[in-house]
């Protein structure tokens, strides 16, 4: 058996060739469980997350509050009746969960997707002045 030493650029060139050149072949991620990316736009009134989730139905995503701790859970489905040539999209479960801030009303959160995009509203509080007291003069 004759073993072919093989050079650092080598090397890449053959990780660049798998990644480059073999690209029409189906793709698998091994992770049953996939993170979710997330922006978080915050004003005086609410916080607002915003989720991509394209190609999820409103059935398959589940939102909900447990103590101070938002958990998003939503699943993509895959078609097995279709034949990828190249496939980059994940299937599967993904999951996000944040903690809430002490400021934020979570008996009125709502959620919505439109066009693709889970938006969760998250409203703020009223603050009170609490911490003023006035002390009256005698």
């Amino acid at each position: 058996m004759n073993l072919k030493k093989y050079s650092d650029v080598d090397l890449f060139d053959l990780l660049l060739n798998d990644l480059f050149v073999d690209n029409f072949k189906p793709m698998r991620y091994k992770s049953k469980i996939k993170q979710i990316t997330y922006d978080v736009i915050e004003n005086d009134k609410e916080y607002l997350v915003e989720i991509p989730l394209a190609g999820i139905k409103k059935e398959d995503i589940k939102v909900n509050v447990e103590k101070q701790i938002l958990n998003i859970v939503a699943e993509r489905i895959e078609n097995n009746e279709i034949n990828y040539n190249r496939k980059e999209t994940f299937f599967g479960k993904f999951e996000k969960s944040f903690k809430l801030p002490d400021d934020v009303d979570k008996e009125n959160i709502t959620a919505n997707s439109v066009d693709g995009i889970l938006k969760i509203i998250i409203p703020k509080l009223e603050q009170k002045n609490d911490n003023i007291k006035t002390i009256e003069i005698q």
